[in-house]
């Protein structure tokens, strides 16, 4: 990986609809950002490690993200890492906001949302992750939800 890959920013899209991955990797490599697609949570722990992406956005449909460990344990803590662990689903914004909370996640993104609004909030979350890696700080989850929930 070159140095300018490396300053755009890593985004990691889990979801089994592979035509929204198609259309959303196109479009967020036409904006600098790359993208690894996945599909599996059975798999995902790997692919993190591989990957190392500043964001996940995470489709809350995938059966695995239903099941009791993931409520009890929290995502963060499961998959091991510290990218950001965004929701997207195409579920209502109330919906989305109470799974975050449950969840342990940073934040969510809508399906229904604009597309460049999503470019938008993935390229905050990347520049916001990346000062608090280079300034050895660790990334509080209320700062990027409150940032998130201003957005929306």
């Amino acid at each position: 990986m070159n140095a300018s890959t490396e300053a755009r920013g890593r985004v990691l899209i889990v979801d089994d609809q592979h035509d929204l991955l198609e259309g959303m990797k196109t479009l967020l490599e036409l904006s600098g950002i790359d993208v690894t697609l996945h599909d599996s949570m059975i798999t995902l722990p790997l692919i993190l490690r591989e990957a190392d992406p500043d964001v996940v956005l995470l489709d809350v449909s995938i059966p695995a993200l239903s099941g009791a460990a993931v409520f009890k344990q929290g995502l963060r803590r499961l998959l091991r890492t510290d990218a950001s662990l965004i929701l997207f689903s195409g579920r209502s914004a109330g919906e989305l906001a109470v799974m975050t909370e449950e969840l342990g996640a940073d934040g969510f993104i809508t399906k229904a949302q604009d597309p460049m609004e999503i470019v938008t909030h993935l390229q905050t979350l990347i520049d916001h992750r990346r000062f608090l890696r280079l300034t050895n700080q660790e990334v509080p989850n209320v700062t990027t939800r409150t940032a998130l929930a201003a957005a929306h």
